[in-house]
């Protein structure tokens, strides 16, 4: 598994903060961070660190 990095908006606070999830790809990664978040909330695309 790689870690990937996002930025992602927090809804309650509107709050923007970077994140990291572990996934096998960048849009595994993607699908990840929008069923935590919120499909709207995902600022940036996940990039591998």
């Amino acid at each position: 598994m790689n870690t990937y990095e996002a930025t992602v908006r927090v809804q309650y606070n509107n709050m923007y903060v970077k994140t990291r999830v572990q996934a096998n790809t960048a849009q595994d990664a993607l699908w990840l961070l929008e069923g935590q978040y919120g499909a709207g909330n995902v600022v940036t695309l996940p990039s591998l660190v």
